[in-house]
């Protein structure tokens, strides 16, 4: 495990390969626990592993906590991301988040 975290990190945790990864998607509910409990179903029925974050604690503590532990894909569902139909997408290994819709994120998952 030690040769795994030194060889599989950077400066904010962990970033796990998918095939060696204890979840595919670090799921984020920020206000949104129905629906992401009604992502987490469908991506539990489609086979995918997930660990769900719905603690009661600020977002930058849930985003860092999630860089940290290095899950392969981080999903947001928020209020605001919901209000555009979309989920905020982020994968561990890129600076960048981008807005997604379901379709979007199963794909990117493969997930038919």
């Amino acid at each position: 495990m030690g040769v795994i975290a030194e060889h599989f990190g950077d400066e904010s945790g962990l970033v796990w390969a998918e095939n060696i990864a204890p979840a595919r998607v670090h799921l984020i509910s920020l206000g949104a626990d129905d629906e992401a409990e009604a992502l987490y179903q469908k991506l539990h029925k489609s086979g995918i592993e997930v660990l769900y974050d719905d603690r009661d604690v600020r977002a930058g503590e849930k985003f860092a906590d999630a860089d940290l532990i290095g899950i392969p894909h981080r999903v947001v569902v928020s209020a605001r991301t919901l209000a555009e139909g979309k989920l905020e997408y982020k994968a561990r290994i890129s600076e960048e988040a981008e807005l997604i819709t379901e379709a979007e994120l199963f794909a990117k998952l493969g997930i038919e």
